[in-house]
């Protein structure tokens, strides 16, 4: 999320990251970006679930006991005057405000993508930092201010996706399926600087679901908190 001025090519930035160890299997961690003046520029916060392989090749989140063995030596970076999650608060979209309004759509479009070598990383599967400009090719929007990114299965080069597009003038969410998987998705946010929000993230987590039958041609979802759909339609 850019939260400052414009910076210059070849300005330094400095980048501070803090984790956090709420709770197996929960590693989140917060990241700023300061330009030379020291001013903040930019901040993002991540997380990923601290996993164990089985032998038969099964992921599942470690337990209490691997989790503090594993983050027994990086405590030492925390600083608990900044900690968002809890053992009790480890929703992802806890640690941002709420809007207050849900996110209302104005259209709704699908768009094939093909990924891209470019996409991901050295081990081929895709890298979170290059969604926005994956996005950018199904949603022509050239002014994208914040991102909310959701991997939520493995994706590779020459994966076929198609992408269904909630926007209106100021925000867009992304659901990627591959197939009828919903490897990924994204909430972007264009124009001015502007926060992420609850409703925002919700939309492409935990109401995912319900929307997943609305872009397999089902009936439009009711109106929630998070979200209205009211105003868009499939393209016949």
């Amino acid at each position: 999320e850019i939260v400052g001025d414009g910076i210059r090519v070849l300005d330094s930035l400095r980048v501070d990251t803090t984790p956090e160890f709420p709770s197996a299997p929960l590693f989140p961690w917060e990241t700023n970006m300061f330009s030379e003046d020291g001013k903040l520029y930019m901040k993002g916060r991540f997380a990923l679930n601290l996993c164990q392989i089985s032998n038969s090749g099964a992921y599942s989140g470690v337990d209490a006991a691997k989790y503090t063995e594993f983050t027994k030596d990086m405590h030492k970076w925390t600083d608990p005057s900044r900690s968002v999650f809890s053992a009790t608060s480890l929703r992802f979209f806890s640690a941002y405000p709420k809007a207050g309004t849900p996110f209302t759509p104005t259209e709704h479009k699908e768009v094939a993508y093909a990924v891209r070598a470019a996409d991901c990383d050295m081990y081929n599967v895709l890298f979170q930092a290059r969604v926005p400009s994956m996005m950018e090719s199904c949603h022509q929007r050239h002014d994208a201010i914040a991102f909310y990114v959701n991997i939520r299965m493995s994706v590779r080069p020459g994966d076929e996706l198609t992408v269904h597009v909630f926007a209106n003038e100021a925000s867009a969410l992304f659901v990627c399926l591959r197939g009828k998987e919903p490897v990924l998705t994204a909430f972007g946010q264009y124009g001015k600087a502007g926060a992420i929000y609850q409703e925002q993230i919700k939309c492409g987590s935990i109401r995912l679901p319900i929307i997943l039958k609305f872009c397999a041609r089902g009936p439009k979802p009711a109106a929630c908190e998070d979200f209205d759909f009211s105003r868009i339609d499939f393209e016949e």
